[in-house]
């Protein structure tokens, strides 16, 4: 086993057009063969397209996306007493919560068929921005099944705080 401890924690910059660093991230999640250019393209061309059919600021509409993505809570299985169960747990850190919110708003644009990468993204923004689309339902569904197996955490009420929470801001902020 490696004795070197935890690695360092990687600086990312900000993105140069909009300044924002989840942006960058959305980029590098959506990098394939290491064609950031194309990413870029990519990622700017379903701004531009945010900015001239719903007439937001596209950095804006992004963040509520990915507020209203972002899960509160991880289940994480355990073996325990010769079966392994889903334990629920509080989300250990607003950069991990993030960095799955990114994740699932780009494996569900993968996931659809048909059109370019642009419209794919472009519509699952909008409708996560909404409280709607693929990725919204994926953090849904991950709450429910956080609730459901609550009787294996150690803490059930910090969950169910941490659940009902996370409902009430995204009901009072959008």
């Amino acid at each position: 086993m490696a004795r070197k401890g935890a690695p360092k924690k990687r600086l990312l910059l900000p993105d140069p057009i909009y300044n924002k660093v989840s942006v960058h991230m959305l980029v590098n999640r959506i990098l394939k063969n290491g064609k950031k250019s194309i990413a870029y393209r990519i990622v700017y061309s379903v701004f531009r397209k945010i900015s001239e059919t719903m007439n937001q600021n596209p950095v804006e509409v992004w963040e509520k996306a990915l507020n209203n993505v972002k899960p509160r809570v991880e289940v994480k299985p355990r073996r325990r007493a010769g079966s392994i169960q889903q334990v629920p747990r509080v989300m250990p850190s607003a950069e991990r919560a993030r960095a799955i919110a990114i994740r699932w708003i780009v494996s569900a644009c993968q996931k659809k068929a048909g059109k370019d990468m642009i419209s794919k993204l472009f519509s699952e923004i909008s409708e996560a921005s909404n409280k709607n689309g693929a990725a919204f339902r994926k953090k849904e569904e991950l709450h429910k099944m956080a609730l459901s197996n609550l009787m294996n955490s150690r803490r059930p009420d910090k969950i169910v705080k941490a659940i009902t929470e996370q409902s009430e801001i995204n009901d009072d902020v959008y």
